[in-house]
């Protein structure tokens, strides 16, 4: 018999009043239980502690670098860093400015305790759909190389190539024209670190 259909059949034996010499041998288990229950409930505090160490953690890292902005939302966190510091023009071979960085990054991957990092490509609109989600992925699928290289566990790793479906900044300005701003902008890597699992 399971411990779950053990525990089952004492919660019967219990609520009906029929406590047996085999609900005896059980009692051990159910203070186990409890206790274990106990302990359960105390982990939304250390949790919300590691958050709290993990967002600030990363505010850090981006407040010490240019190439960095960080957004917070319910249930991650979007590290963006832009392609132009990881990439060359229509490449996916990492320079080696952006080396202390993914350094940093990977550190930070490393000291999440739970989940999986979601590492998504994303590009500008110049080229064609599907032309720009083969960059995007070979580009994510690059950096998440570089990373497990250095020290991060493939296994708590995702890579997504998402092209230009995703933009942050207009591609084009309001009269149609070219907006080399924007398409900066666009062309990036997102690392998607969970918050809480």
């Amino acid at each position: 018999m399971s411990k779950f259909a053990r525990m089952a059949a004492l919660a019967v034996l219990f609520s009906t009043g029929h406590a047996s010499a085999e609900a005896s041998e059980y009692k051990c288990e159910v203070r186990d239980l409890k206790a274990t229950i106990l302990n359960l409930k105390g982990l939304p505090q250390d949790l919300d502690s590691t958050v709290s160490a993990l967002s600030a953690r990363i505010e850090d890292l981006a407040s010490n670098r240019s190439d960095l902005t960080v957004h917070q939302e319910d249930n991650v966190v979007r590290v963006s860093m832009t392609g132009d510091v990881l990439f060359d023009f229509d490449k996916a071979d990492i320079r080696t400015a952006a080396e202390p960085t993914l350094k940093e990054i990977a550190r930070l991957i490393a000291s999440i305790p739970v989940g999986k990092t979601v590492i998504e490509g994303h590009t500008d609109s110049r080229g064609s759909d599907s032309y720009n989600r083969t960059l995007s992925l070979r580009r994510a699928k690059a950096v998440a190389t570089w990373l497990v290289a250095h020290g991060a566990d493939r296994e708590k790793l995702r890579v997504v190539g998402l092209g230009s479906s995703r933009p942050v900044a207009p591609n084009e300005s309001n009269s149609g024209s070219d907006n080399p701003e924007g398409r900066a902008l666009n062309r990036r890597v997102e690392f998607v670190l969970p918050r809480t699992q």
